[in-house]
């Protein structure tokens, strides 16, 4: 698996207002270690640089009269990115590198460059824990370079700090090692299978661009038990059964899905977004509680339980559910381990799932998941 740290200094800010970059520097990780591949070069903006950006990158107008525009080098650098997963010092990097593309009229092949919302920073894509590690670790690298500014020196820093910051993560080859990984876990160990492995382990509830959840979730769920109750044959006794009914339809909740079992978790990480790495995460929780015993208003910390307004899905996936706080919207917990499974070898994972009788069909059971298991055998 191949990623990218990718930085940029510019002539300024916004790019709307016309600003170009000046500088890329970029580093190749692969499986976790640099490579010591990585691509570096200054670019003539034809624009002048605002002084607040030459005070930051000590980059000049003089200095880039000679150097090459960016249609000189396009080629080269979209090789060097391929289909390569970025990762981006700042969140206005790709919108920077995309209009520069877009003045030439070429088209990226990396996926990222392709897609209309713009690359989340490197911090902003870790857990709390460890983005305070990643920050830390940043700040130590950047003393050591006594104070030297460049943008290749920027995304080798980056680098070394985020896998300072995600040594949690491991990288599976094949789905044999895979097994191999869990083969030992404890019968109490939660996995939950996301298909983007910059998935964090949050609520949809909490995952909304604006805050007030609090509110939102009061009339979500004042609606949906106003209008469910003609189509339940047996109504929630409490309001965690209410909040599991609604999680099961889609409902965004304040629960978060996992399983017991490690390949139920390895089909959902496989199943969808083919051009993107996913990630099962492995959550040894210990402390089930009963739902009767939880109040949702005095909870400190996420709480796993297991459902008893269950469905035939929930049976099938072997699930279970962790209830958030409002004080506590994430699980963030060093001991978490987080297996990365990429992008190219998802369908070899479905083909090999398929065989130990996790599909379509087994995981949703009824005619919907039957004809998705069809299709999928058919090639659709």
């Amino acid at each position: 698996m191949k990623q990218i740290f990718l930085s940029i200094s510019t002539t300024g800010t916004p790019v709307v207002d016309g600003h170009r970059i000046i500088e890329i520097g970029a580093v190749e990780v692969k499986d976790k270690e640099l490579t010591g591949r990585h691509f570096h070069c200054y670019l003539n903006p034809d624009r002048e640089i605002d002084e607040s950006e030459t005070a930051i990158h000590g980059i000049t107008s003089e200095f880039l009269k000679d150097k090459p525009r960016f249609g000189l080098i396009a080629d080269e650098f979209n090789s060097f990115l391929s289909d390569t997963d970025l990762l981006c010092t700042s969140d206005k990097t790709t919108s920077f590198i995309k209009n520069e593309l877009s003045l030439l009229r070429i088209t990226s092949p990396n996926p990222q460059l392709k897609e209309e919302s713009i690359a989340l920073a490197i911090e902003d894509t870790l857990n709390p824990s460890a983005r305070e590690t990643f920050i830390a670790a940043k700040s130590a690298f950047r003393k050591e370079s006594k104070d030297i500014y460049g943008a290749l020196l920027e995304a080798e820093i980056s680098a070394d700090a985020y896998l300072s910051a995600t040594k949690n993560e491991k990288i599976i080859k094949n789905i044999n090692e895979f097994l191999e990984e869990v083969s030992n876990s404890d019968p109490n160990d939660l996995f939950r299978g996301v298909s983007d492995r910059s998935f964090r382990l949050l609520p949809s509830l909490f995952r909304h661009s604006s805050e007030g959840h609090q509110v939102r979730e009061d009339k979500m769920m004042w609606v949906f038990k106003a209008h469910s109750r003609p189509h339940l044959e047996k109504y929630p006794e409490n309001e965690i059964q209410w909040l599991t009914l609604a999680q099961h339809h889609g409902l965004p909740t304040r629960l978060l899905d996992w399983s017991f079992s490690p390949l139920v978790a390895c089909f959902f990480c496989a199943k969808e977004n083919p051009n993107k790495d996913g990630a099962v995460y492995l959550y040894k929780a210990r402390d089930y509680k009963r739902e009767e015993n939880i109040n949702i208003k005095t909870l400190k910390k996420p709480t796993a339980f297991l459902p008893s307004h269950g469905s035939r899905r929930i049976t099938a996936q072997s699930g279970a559910f962790t209830l958030h706080p409002d004080c506590c919207y994430e699980i963030d917990e060093p001991e978490i381990q987080k297996y990365i499974i990429p992008k190219n070898l998802k369908p070899s994972f479905i083909k090999a799932l398929s065989k130990y009788g996790i599909n379509n069909s087994t995981i949703f059971p009824d005619l919907d998941g039957l004809c998705s298991h069809i299709k999928t055998l058919q090639g659709y």
